[in-house]
């Protein structure tokens, strides 16, 4: 409902049991007929994720009809604003999140800068002292992103500025054949790919095997195998990224393998694990969360083989689509053949302390990337890049 020239949002909480009850069945629908909708989107899977200090909001909007207009879920934990050199944490301001992924879902008839204010006015009442919003992959191209990046009276009440830079997000739009994907792409990549397999499956010595798992049982038998590669990769020893075998990550994919979204993978070569890829099967979409493969396996080229033969088994399932997720790198766009442009943004209230540290981390962010292009552009940055992969991944 329009108040004072604003669309009024409310928490999903705060409605009474049978509204609630019927909204939480709007939402689904609008999920799966939403395009720009995600796995992210649902609730289940936000509450599955909710772990030591983590929750989730949820805002709604209504039209005089009572038909539902508006959806913004929100992933609530722990976080920082970062001050970092080279991947090195200098210091940490703690905070708490409010993430939303890609956009709100807004009915397409319904879009507009009013709506999304009526929003951030409901927000700006939600958030306490070290708390801030932080848009995740948010399509450069959507109306939210063009609402973020407006100079207009959002400006007066946040602090709204580009985390990183933008990337492009991949995406692999399915066809119906395995052959018709190979076919599509560069002469150079199907020729890696059909050697790659050729060797290693020719190879009888190897004795290489994949397979999916995606029952409740299976989760400890995967778990244990992924964390054996996941603990050999620079992501894990550089980034603190990869697999963690512990009772919140368990708890997510239990959740994932009962509703039947759980789609991960292992590689292995000798009757050990090389390789693993951990995603989920949503909507017709195959979310690809985390993958890595044992460093010592790179001259099989075991990471690309990997992700081929996902590939084959998500055709063969017929699903429609894989998306890549967050990031950008040359392997993702030699597997692709669809591609948006992505941003991520904080938008923090104008309240002391937050804001004022908020702008003292865009100042040193912006003179990191002045001398990150220069060393860039002398070639440093790169070899201090691999330096650090490799020791990480040797340690």
């Amino acid at each position: 409902m329009m108040i004072n020239g604003s669309w009024e949002w409310q928490d999903l909480d705060s409605l009474s049991p049978t509204i609630r009850s019927k909204t939480l069945s709007e939402i689904q629908h609008l999920i799966i007929n939403h395009p720009d909708a995600t796995m992210e989107h649902d609730l289940e899977w936000l509450y599955a994720k909710c772990g030591v200090e983590k929750s989730v909001r949820a805002f709604v909007c209504f039209a005089a009809d009572g038909a539902l207009i508006g959806y913004a879920p929100f992933f609530v934990h722990p976080s920082a604003l970062s001050f970092e050199l080279f991947g090195l944490a200098l210091f940490d301001y703690r905070i708490r999140r409010y993430t939303i992924a890609s956009t709100p879902l807004i009915a397409p008839d319904h879009v507009s800068q009013d709506i999304f204010r009526g929003l951030f006015i409901k927000l700006l009442t939600s958030l306490e002292r070290r708390e801030a919003l932080f848009g995740l992959g948010v399509p450069l191209a959507s109306h939210f992103a063009q609402y973020l990046q407006h100079k207009h009276v959002l400006r007066k009440e946040y602090l709204v500025f580009p985390h990183g830079m933008s990337y492009f997000r991949r995406f692999i739009l399915l066809p119906t054949s395995f052959d018709e994907y190979l076919k599509n792409l560069s002469h150079g990549t199907r020729k890696q790919i059909r050697r790659a397999i050729r060797n290693l499956e020719n190879d009888a010595d190897l004795s290489a095997s994949f397979r999916a798992y995606t029952l409740p049982e299976e989760i400890p038998t995967y778990l244990a195998l992924a964390q054996t590669v996941s603990d050999k990769t620079y992501q894990k020893n550089l980034l603190g990224l990869g697999i963690n075998n512990n009772p919140e990550t368990r708890q997510t994919l239990m959740l994932a393998a009962e509703k039947g979204w759980l789609r991960s993978y292992i590689l292995t070569c000798k009757h050990q694990p090389v390789a693993f890829q951990q995603g989920y099967l949503h909507n017709g979409t195959y979310y690809a969360e985390h993958t890595g493969y044992d460093p010592n396996w790179s001259d099989q080229s075991v990471g690309t083989i990997m992700q081929i033969y996902r590939i084959r088994d998500l055709i063969q399932l017929g699903v429609v689509r894989l998306d890549f997720l967050y990031g950008d790198n040359e392997k993702k766009k030699s597997l692709s053949n669809f591609a948006r442009e992505e941003q991520n943004f904080y938008i923090i209230p104008r309240r002391f302390p937050i804001s004022v540290i908020a702008q003292i981390l865009r100042i040193f962010n912006f003179t990191t990337k002045q001398l990150g292009n220069f060393m860039e552009k002398y070639g440093l940055k790169s070899k201090i890049r691999r330096f650090l992969r490799k020791r990480a991944t040797n340690n």
